[in-house]
């Protein structure tokens, strides 16, 4: 009896290795699309197109547009530092290929916090707010 495997065998055994191999990508290939589904259906885009499909009348989305943050100061003065967010005419051009109009935009301010510290040389104290810009876009079926 020959000690360890026959050619045959050790082309049998590679075989079935690129097999499982590729049995295994395949299913982390497909995994992989059904969280890109997934993620998108979740975002105004995939919203969209459901509620179109669904033949809805209408269609809403809230995005962020700004961030306003801060940093105390020990004099007692307030550094706000605003954020933009310009993505978003992108994304609603891409809605309304899907079929949809602009109708309306309405936008509020959303406070998350703020900090107030007396001033050191002066009277009175400084104020950082913090919070954000959300817009809410609302669209008329165009169809």
């Amino acid at each position: 009896m020959a000690w360890g495997k026959t050619e045959e065998q050790k082309q049998a055994e590679r075989l079935q290795q690129e097999a499982a191999a590729r049995d295994a990508a395949a299913q982390q290939k497909a995994r992989d699309e059904a969280a890109r589904q997934k993620a998108f259906l979740a975002s105004p885009l995939g919203r969209a197109h459901t509620a179109f499909d669904r033949g809805d009348g209408f269609f809403q989305f809230q995005a962020v547009t700004s961030q306003l943050t801060g940093e105390p100061s020990g004099f007692g003065s307030s550094g706000n530092a605003v954020r933009s967010h310009d993505d978003h005419v992108q994304l609603l051009a891409q809605v309304e290929a899907v079929g949809w109009r602009l109708e309306n935009v309405g936008y509020t301010f959303v406070p998350t916090g703020s900090t107030s510290t007396a001033r050191m040389l002066s009277t009175g104290e400084g104020t950082v707010n913090e919070g954000y810009v959300s817009a809410v876009y609302l669209f008329r079926r165009a169809t």
